[in-house]
């Protein structure tokens, strides 16, 4: 597939999900492509993103209203560092830019990090147990299982554990666990959901005003149409969904364990040549 059919395919799609690895400089240069192309077929829709929080929502209409600078919106949302040292520049404020000369929505998709905390230590109870204007900045599902997402999860912390008994054995000469058990992917997974929850229903919100939306998130977000992905399909079986995934290789082959749900994987370091499912 050339880049052509790739523009083709975004501009075709009425929510486009894009993952990415946050500290890959090549993928940012792709998405923002991707938002242009997007925009242009669509130029009043929404570009959702993980990057912002709820609460910073007025900050961001208030940046795209010209009401005020960028450095205020910076300040405000504390974003001039979110990927690392003055990365959100570079690598975010483009996108935002974009939305702002076209006259599209910037969507603050994400919960707060407080709540998913709270998520993560105590449950859903003392969350379900806030003020009504708390309760606006984070969803809860409640018909969370131990489903695919949940192993999917428990795959990555093992993968994790092991990683860290590895280093362990070579400080120290000894090792915690190998794998975690089902109550820490429980609480890990109340947490994620928070995430995938508020950030599929941000955009699921928007799209139902019969606005289109593209959504950039990390990639672990949107794998194998878990995570915000379903979130999002729950609410919205009609939305005609294009997942893209932005991989940090050179390569120019893609092997099938890359592909994992997504339409078109794009390797960002190589010569661009997607590939599609």
């Amino acid at each position: 597939m050339g880049w052509d059919e790739v523009l083709k395919r975004v501009a075709n799609a009425n929510a486009v999900f894009v993952g990415e690895t946050h500290d890959d400089a090549s993928a940012h240069r792709v998405e923002h492509a991707l938002v242009n192309a997007f925009l242009a077929a669509h130029p009043k829709a929404a570009v959702s993103l993980e990057m912002l929080e709820r609460n910073e929502q007025e900050a961001v209409n208030l940046y795209l209203s010209n009401s005020s600078t960028l450095d205020v919106f910076l300040a405000t949302t504390k974003s001039r560092d979110w990927a690392g040292e003055n990365t959100w520049i570079p690598w975010y404020q483009p996108m935002i830019d974009s939305a702002r000369m076209s006259g599209a929505q910037v969507i603050a998709a994400n919960a707060p990090r407080k709540y998913v905390s709270i998520a993560l230590r105590e449950g859903y109870e003392p969350l379900r147990a806030l003020p009504a204007d708390e309760r606006l900045l984070f969803e809860i599902d409640e018909e969370i299982t131990r489903d695919g997402d949940w192993n999917r999860l428990r795959e990555l912390m093992v993968e994790m554990h092991k990683e860290r008994a590895e280093k362990d054995r070579a400080e120290k000469g000894e090792t915690g666990p190998l794998e975690p058990s089902d109550e820490d992917v429980d609480c890990a997974h109340r947490s994620q959901r928070i995430w995938d929850r508020t950030m599929g229903m941000s955009a699921a919100k928007t799209f139902a005003q019969k606005t289109a939306v593209i959504h950039v998130a990390g990639g672990f977000h949107l794998e194998q149409r878990l995570g915000t992905v379903e979130q999002f399909s729950r609410v919205c079986p009609d939305a005609k969904i294009l997942v893209i995934s932005l991989q940090p290789s050179a390569s120019a082959e893609i092997e099938e364990k890359e592909i994992k749900g997504a339409d078109i994987v794009i390797h960002t370091k190589s010569l661009l040549r997607p590939a599609q499912k």
